[in-house]
């Protein structure tokens, strides 16, 4: 598929999600929430006030954060416009949530202390623009934390050759699971310093870089 199928399919498939998303019946969109605790505590480690979350679905890490942070400055984006209403109408304070694609974020450079994105990097056709981008809008010693799946090598080519197409016959937006390496290159090719590249329980990839 071209990369615009795959945002098309996407698209429709968080749009249905978007009704049950922030429900305790969110089935296979359950384990997300598993990502959310990590990432607070990445960020908890140095001092942040604007952050941006790309993939934000309906907001609940920056539920999560404007709880705990309420005085601090957030932007969720997403693809899916349906997502993003769910999200808005939350009227978190000091919060603002945008319909966008995360590879080409129509922010400024130097915007944010710390760009987010939580298991939705398998959804991206073109994931070095991601890196690219997030590394323009990061101010510098700006930090990247970056939650998403992996496996070892062997299981990721088996995911990808098998599992992945027939996640997008019954109409999942999944595009790739990534090596370990792979995001290590990445974020190198953009400009980053890698300062963190874990495989974590739950088949879970979690980066932290640093521009």
């Amino acid at each position: 598929m071209t990369p615009e199928e795959y945002k098309k399919l996407s698209i429709k498939e968080f749009t249905q999600a978007a009704k049950v998303y922030d429900s305790g019946h969110a089935g296979i969109y359950e384990m997300c929430k598993d990502d959310y605790p990590p990432i607070l505590a990445e960020l908890e480690k140095e001092e942040f006030h604007d952050v941006l979350d790309c993939g934000c679905g309906t907001g609940p890490m920056i539920e999560l954060l404007h709880e705990k942070y309420p005085d601090k400055h957030y932007v969720g984006l997403d693809l899916t416009p349906e997502m993003i209403r769910v999200a808005q109408a939350k009227n978190l304070s000091n919060t603002e949530f945008l319909v966008g694609d995360s590879e080409n974020l129509p922010f400024a450079e130097g915007s944010f202390d710390a760009v987010i994105c939580s298991n939705s990097f398998h959804h991206y056709p073109n994931p070095q623009d991601f890196f690219n981008s997030a590394y323009r809008v990061l101010k510098k010693g700006g930090r990247l934390v970056l939650r998403d799946y992996t496996l070892s090598d062997f299981i990721v080519w088996l995911m990808n050759h098998l599992e992945m197409p027939l996640a997008n016959l019954v109409g999942h937006g999944d595009v790739k699971i990534h090596k370990a390496s792979e995001f290590i290159s990445m974020a190198q090719k953009a400009g980053f310093i890698v300062l963190t590249m874990e495989k974590q329980k739950g088949f879970r990839a979690h980066l932290v870089a640093r521009k």
